[in-house]
């Protein structure tokens, strides 16, 4: 509303100053009609007495003249006329000077303003027989002007307030309507779309800059929303082949490790094909072969629930009891590279809310590469742990608390071309062939959507490395 208000205020301001100028200018007009209507009366009457006092001079006489001139002024109550001498002292002297009474000398009419006295004064020249200098003075009092210039001024000043205030109030109503109430929807809108929520189209319902603005925005949104549909679907297609990628990984060390349990069951199976067995052996040879079906079926199942895509789902998981399970995962390939792997300690408190099957990949994906990294006869260790840290600005966020998970191996080590774009994706130190440089970018992007991040250290040369994703602990106890 803040725009609306200065709106309000500008316009107000210009309403007032435009009555104001407009008052001012028709009062000054209309003061000078009534001063030129005041002197024009004046000059009017003291004509028409001037020929009469010169008439009734000319045959009566001095007295008789000026009884006349009291006679024809004494009704009107804001006009004063009587006889003055140029020349005269006293009673019969001007009220104006010599020099402003200069122009009397040609018989012209002469108009003061005797602003002491509040008085508009008018000499008019009359022609007697004397020899001297007269004319007739006429005084009109200021005071019906001034009353008319307070009441012509309370007018204009009523009618500016009144001005002002009615644009106010309609600058309010149509500021409100057309400027105020779309801005915030179109600031809603705006912190809408900084959260990414980019549904709800916005409709203000008019044909203007805003409208326009309206439209433009919801265009936006549509674009935003399908460029977002088409990174959604390529990082999800970048992590599938991830997980491919693994799964092959994984299915490489499978094989072998199905080798064992297929001879077992092979073995047992010819047995009681050939008869060799009888009895309690033909059942406990059956009973081996059921078991070894079933250790290559929990195998399998577990390679295929890795690779099979599935949406996402947060629920609370005990992390140790994951790293665990991925441990199991990799097994065959840490005993093929001659890796020792050591899995979490079990702690049932150490739980965050996260998807089981993301947060699988990113664990499979940093074991993996760290047995890869791991000379024959190293460790490859997993930890859990909370921890008090201060996120990386690129995180934000206020959270203190952190579930840490500790990957370390006893490999080379990482240098620090390798630290600056180990998360680039398709960014790659093996042999071409085997690797992709998507398993880090992939994981870094997955604990990202859980909000956290994921940190590498390997500060002495041929010390190994350690890499720890730091997942958010809100909503655990």
């Amino acid at each position: 509303m803040r725009l609306t208000r200065k709106f309000i205020v500008a316009l107000v301001i210009g309403v007032a100053l435009v009555a104001l100028i407009q008052g001012y200018l028709d009062y000054q007009r209309e003061r000078d009609v009534f001063d030129r209507q005041m002197r024009g009366e004046a000059a009017a009457l003291g004509r028409a007495l001037a020929r009469g006092v010169a008439h009734v001079w000319q045959r009566d006489g001095e007295p008789a003249a000026r009884a006349f001139l009291e006679t024809a002024t004494s009704k009107r109550e804001n006009l004063q006329a009587r006889w003055v001498w140029l020349d005269a002292k006293g009673q019969d002297a001007p009220r104006a000077s010599l020099d402003e009474l200069a122009p009397m000398a040609q018989d012209h009419v002469v108009t003061l303003r005797d602003s002491s006295r509040r008085i508009l004064l008018t000499y008019i020249p009359v022609q007697v027989p004397e020899a001297r200098l007269g004319g007739l003075e006429i005084a009109q009092s200021l005071e019906q002007l001034d009353s008319y210039i307070r009441g012509s001024l309370q007018s204009e000043l009523l009618g500016a307030i009144g001005a002002v205030v009615i644009a106010g109030v309609l600058a309010l109503a149509l500021g409100v309507v057309f400027i105020g109430r779309p801005i915030n929807r179109l600031a809603a809108k705006a912190r809408r779309v900084g959260t990414g929520d980019l549904t709800g189209p916005l409709d203000l319902g008019q044909r203007d800059e805003l409208g326009e603005l309206a439209k433009e925005i919801n265009l936006m949104c549509e674009r935003l929303a399908e460029e977002s549909r088409a990174r959604e679907q390529a990082t999800e297609q970048l992590r599938h082949a991830d997980r491919l990628t693994t799964v092959g990984k994984l299915a490489s060390g499978l094989a072998h490790e199905l080798g064992t349990p297929l001879n077992v069951v092979g073995g047992r199976a010819k047995l009681i094909a050939d008869r060799e067995v009888e009895g309690e052996e033909v059942i406990d040879s059956a009973r081996i072969v059921v078991e070894q079906a079933e250790r290559m079926t929990a195998l399998i199942r577990q390679l295929l629930d890795f690779a099979r895509p599935r949406e996402l789902h947060m629920a609370m998981l005990n992390v140790t009891t994951l790293g665990k399970r991925v441990c199991e995962l990799v097994a065959t390939i840490a005993r093929k590279a001659n890796v020792t792997l050591v899995p979490p300690a079990a702690d049932d408190t150490l739980r965050v809310e996260a998807d089981d099957g993301q947060l699988t990949q990113v664990l499979t994906n940093l074991v993996v590469n760290a047995i890869q990294a791991t000379p024959a006869h190293g460790t490859v260790s997993l930890a859990v742990r909370r921890v008090e840290q201060v996120a990386p600005p690129y995180v934000g966020g206020d959270d203190q608390t952190w579930m840490a998970i500790d990957v370390r191996d006893t490999g080379a080590g990482l240098d620090e071309i390798t630290r600056a774009r180990m998360f680039e994706p398709f960014y790659t130190t093996k042999e071409v062939g085997d690797g992709t440089g998507l398993g880090l970018s992939v994981s870094w992007g997955l604990v990202r959507e859980h909000g956290g991040w994921i940190d590498a250290q390997s500060t002495t040369p041929g010390a190994g490395s350690t890499f720890t994703v730091y997942l958010p602990t809100r909503g655990t106890a």
